[in-house]
């Protein structure tokens, strides 16, 4: 009978209001941190308890260690090299042809004589002429020098009269047969030589300057 009573008795019971929670009573560690918050700096955003970045020092972190990397830079002469190198284009080397040199063919020993005579003009036939003593002359062709033979003996003949090159004077063409003809028969034989190796055993053609001295017959 007694549980039963009890039991009723808690069922005809209506809740019971909750107790209101105590008041919260500051610690004195609340105290402490309040009193540090006081002292700290103000944050730059309102409400916010984060420091400022404008007045806190970064922490820098332990980096790792970089390495420089290698230079690209060529060395000057790498460079130079580089640059006079000319890059492959997969064709094949332009082969510049050789150079050929036009020679001109040497004189022979009449051309080299006709061109110490200027502006020759041969006789239709040999013409006698007369002189007091006048010197007999012979171009050497090979070593291209004017050579005296002698004085020589009148009459004489002549074919052809031009201009001497090398002195600008009038002279008459004479042919001479060697050691035979003008009184000049006693040659040495080192002017022998000479007109042997210029071609000349028997005829060779000399000149004689046309001079006052110098008529015709």
């Amino acid at each position: 009978m007694l549980l039963s009573s009890c039991m009723e008795a808690l069922q005809t019971e209506g809740p019971t209001a909750a107790d209101p929670p105590a008041a919260l009573v500051p610690t004195p560690s609340a105290t402490l941190e309040a009193t540090a918050v006081d002292v700290a700096p103000t944050p730059s955003v309102v409400g916010s308890l984060a420091p400022d970045p404008a007045t806190v020092e970064p922490t820098l972190l332990p980096s790792a260690t970089v390495m420089p990397e290698p230079s690209a830079t060529l060395e000057p002469t790498a460079q130079l090299a580089s640059s006079a190198t000319p890059q492959s284009s997969g064709a094949p080397p332009y082969v510049l042809p050789p150079l050929t040199i036009p020679t001109t063919p040497p004189l022979s020993h009449e051309e080299r004589w006709r061109r110490q005579q200027l502006d020759r003009q041969p006789f239709a036939a040999p013409q006698a002429f007369v002189t007091a003593g006048s010197e007999l002359w012979w171009f050497d062709p090979v070593n291209q020098q004017a050579v005296i033979l002698g004085q020589m003996a009148s009459p004489f003949l002549a074919q052809a009269e031009f201009t001497l090159r090398s002195q600008g004077v009038s002279a008459l063409e004479v042919p001479y047969q060697i050691n035979q003809s003008y009184g000049l028969t006693a040659l040495s034989p080192a002017l022998l030589e000479r007109m042997r190796l210029a071609g000349f055993t028997d005829w060779v053609e000399t000149y004689v300057f046309l001079t006052p001295q110098v008529r015709r017959r």
